[in-house]
């Protein structure tokens, strides 16, 4: 394998961390603004490890990438 092929391997996986954890924020959002405790705490967990997903790939991209 040749740098090439990994930098752009490295790129599709932050790019999917990216999908993945946006995904993860949008689909547990409507649950936080409910009442009831559980889906707080059911939905609160997923929305901070989307969020660090999609952190983690976007600092990934931007390390990658640097000229």
């Amino acid at each position: 394998m040749n740098e090439e092929s990994i930098k752009k391997g490295i790129n599709i996986l932050s790019i999917l961390a990216i999908i993945s954890g946006g995904f993860g924020m949008v689909f547990c959002f409507p649950f936080l603004w409910s009442a009831n405790i559980a889906d707080l705490v059911g939905a609160g967990f997923p929305f901070v490890g989307g969020s660090i997903l999609f952190g983690a790939g976007l600092i990934t991209l931007g390390i990658f990438n640097k000229k």
